[in-house]
Formats: structure tokens, sequence, C-alpha cells
């Protein structure tokens, strides 16, 4: 397999795999159980992995922390998310407020210019992102779960802010990353354990497989997608990983029987199309 198809090949599991591991959650009979397991399971595997790297370099430590304390944010917002929400609305919005965040605050704080192609992009993000909150019936709007939606789309956009400068940071990347995964696998499982014991118990008994599916397929997703990266065409691979979008309206069609789906599935591949343009 040539290399530019397999960089293909491996965002395009890396895909399906981050819109798996979210339905996972969405699946569970409690989210903050079903997100408490998945985040153990990468716990475990990446603890596991701790005895072989380093440490991450004393400046990067700043953006560990950093990045653990927005990626809680983020879950807890996610677990209500799809507890009040449809996964075909959430999951779109969740991804695309990001990007829309980025373009704004880079334009308005930073004095960098989209151009046309990126003013299109946020334009296409907009529109798919108001049509999915009127995707329900026209007037009927659940201002309580988008806004959920929307601040865990703002902390994904912190968080990898953070990353991103976290990773710069330091010139061992997979020690940060192992150590990084480590820490903010914590705090979930803990409050599932405190908040959550009899449930908990209950959803191992019960649900384990699609925990440790969750935890699986969000590790190797994130794996996967930094292979692909390194096989270069940076654009290519990231416009590809967006397809997670529509491919998340069609779980919330095809596995929960959720409503609307083709017009869920045509709004998120709107915000699909604009998340690749202003990528671009």
């Amino acid at each position: 397999m040539s290399t530019p198809l397999l960089a293909i090949v491996l965002a395009l599991v890396s895909a399906l795999m981050h819109a798996s591991w979210n339905a996972a959650v969405k699946s569970g009979t409690d989210r903050l159980t079903a997100v408490g397991v998945v985040d153990a399971v990468a716990l475990v595997v990446c603890g596991l992995a701790m005895p072989f790297v380093a440490p991450p370099d004393p400046g990067a430590w700043t953006f560990v922390a950093i990045s653990t304390v927005l990626n809680t944010a983020f879950r807890l917002f996610l677990v209500r998310a799809y507890q009040l929400g449809d996964f075909g609305q959430m999951y779109p919005i969740i991804r695309g407020v990001p990007p829309l965040a980025v373009a704004v605050i880079s334009v308005a704080l930073m004095d960098e210019p989209l151009g046309p192609t990126g003013w299109f992009g946020v334009a296409l993000i907009s529109v798919g992102i108001i049509s999915l909150v009127l995707s329900n019936r026209l007037g009927e709007i659940r201002a309580v779960p988008i806004a959920y939606a929307v601040v865990a789309g703002l902390c994904v956009a912190g968080y990898t802010a953070s990353d991103a400068a976290g990773v710069h940071s330091t010139e061992r990347m997979i020690s940060y990353l192992v150590y990084l995964f480590v820490l903010e696998s914590i705090p979930m499982p803990a409050l599932a354990a405190v908040v959550r014991r009899r449930r908990l118990l209950d959803y191992l008994r019960t649900q384990w497989k699609t925990g440790v599916f969750g935890g699986v397929n969000a590790l190797a997703s994130y794996g996967l997608i930094l292979w692909a990266l390194s096989l270069g065409g940076v654009a290519k691979v990231e416009a590809l990983r967006e397809t997670s979008v529509v491919l998340a309206a069609g779980i919330g069609t095809l596995v929960f029987k959720e409503p609307f789906g083709r017009n869920r599935v045509i709004c998120s591949a709107i915000v699909a199309a604009g998340i690749v343009l202003v990528s671009l």
C-alpha cells in the first residue's frame, strides 16, 4: 500500500473510531459511568506504558495541567449533552464549534486573516450548526442540551490549543501524550466511582464490553490520526478525519433510531465541509 493511500485509510478508520467511542458513551444506560469506564480503559493502557517512557520536559507540565482541566470539563459537558440531546445533533455541534471558535479568535485577537476560503468555511459551519439547532421541529429549540454541546466544543478548542503548545514545548512527544492520557483519564473514573458506585458496578457487570470498546476506540482513534499525520498530507488527513461528523449523524439514525436522520446527515456534511475549508 502506498504512503498516501495508507494515510487516507488511517484517517478514515480514525474518524469511524472517534464517532464510535462517542456512540459508546451515548449508548450507555448512564453516560457518566460510561465515560468513566472509557477513561479507565485508557488509564490502564497508558499506565502500563509509563515505565517505558521518560517524563515530559519540565516546561510541558503546565500544558498537561491545563489540558487535563479542560478535558475533564469537556467530558462533563459531553455527558450532559448526550443525556439530554440526540447523538446525531450533539456530536456535529461539538465537533463544529472548535474550528469556528479558533477562526473567530484568530481574526479578532491575533489579526490573522482567513481569506475567502476560510470565511466561506466559517459560513458553512455556522449554517450547518444553526440548521442542526433547528433540526427538531421549526420553532422547537432544545436550548439546554445545545448549550452543553457548545460549551463542550469550546473546551475541545481550549485543550487542543494547549496540547499543540505542549507538544511543541518538548522534544519527547510520546512522553507528553502518555503522561497526558494518564492524568486526564483519572478524574472521570474517580468521579463515577464516588457518585455512581452502584451503577458503576451494574455497568461493569452488564455493559463492560461497551466500555472497553469505547476506551480502545478512543485511544486507537488518536493514535491512528497521529500516525496518518506523520505520513504527510496534513490538510488531506485532517479533512478526511472530519468525516466523523457525517458518520455520527448516520449512527444516530441507524443505531439510535433518532428522527430527522436525512436532514441531520445533510447538516453534518455542511459542517464537515466548513471545517475542511477553515483548516486549509
